[in-house]
């Protein structure tokens, strides 16, 4: 074993060579460890999708892709976005609080999908992808699944991610592929806006669906030193 965790994790492997340990945990991986295994976790969810969505466009075709990707993402993302903010207690609804999810979110793995992000103010900010490795996978199959990718599905759940934390929030292109000129850096440039006449969606027949299985009803118990997998609140004073 390694050195003992501290509170919340944070041991002391700093991989897993060695013996094999049957009550291995997480929370035995060092800092550095345990960000190299989340990073590799994000892109474990591009290369699930690379995987079924392959098989479905083979056997149905491209429409049939685009349909089930958005279900996928309406009925996952406010639910795990939910969850992001109660472990990391990312706390109120302005434009901050929702970039703040987007950075941990899985589908947006660091490096693999470079992005970057400006805050203007509580209402408004930006964020773009310097480089987006999905646009390099779809890219050589045509300009058909860029805009499956980066038009259609991107319009059916961008604007849910955003209100599941605030209903007024909306996200729309300032410029996106196909790339024009060919090589465009950054890949895609997104405004953030949180504006009272911003049409409100109702929560989609997928997510209610998603919020009934044991993945999103599912709880963690403590570490193994006992520290709550959700935080304590921060104590007043």
């Amino acid at each position: 074993m390694g050195e003992d965790a501290g509170p919340g994790g944070g041991g002391g492997r700093q991989d897993y060579s060695g013996a094999f340990d049957p009550d291995f945990r997480y929370e035995d991986l060092s800092k550095e460890a345990l960000v190299r295994l989340v990073r590799e976790y994000a892109l474990i969810v591009h290369l699930l999708d690379r995987s079924v969505f392959a098989a479905i466009g083979m056997r149905y075709g491209q429409q049939a892709v685009e349909e089930i990707a958005i279900d996928e993402w309406r009925g996952a993302s406010p639910i795990y976005g939910e969850r992001l903010r109660r472990i990391l207690n990312i706390e109120g609804d302005d434009c901050a609080a929702i970039f703040k999810v987007l950075q941990v979110d899985p589908g947006f793995p660091h490096h693999y999908m470079d992005v970057r992000y400006e805050v203007v103010d509580e209402k408004h900010g930006y964020f773009e992808l310097k480089s987006c490795g999905a646009l390099l996978d779809v890219e050589p199959w045509g300009e058909r699944a860029v805009r499956g990718m980066c038009h259609t599905i991107e319009d059916g759940t961008f604007d849910v991610t955003a209100q599941a934390i605030n209903p007024k929030a909306r996200i729309r292109a300032v410029h996106r592929p196909p790339r024009d000129p060919a090589g465009r850096v950054p890949h895609c440039r997104w405004e953030l806006t949180i504006d009272d006449d911003t049409e409100v969606l109702p929560e989609a027949d997928i997510t209610r669906l998603t919020r009934g299985t044991t993945a999103a009803r599912a709880v963690f118990p403590p570490m193994r030193d006992g520290t709550p997998h959700i935080p304590e609140p921060p104590s007043a004073g």
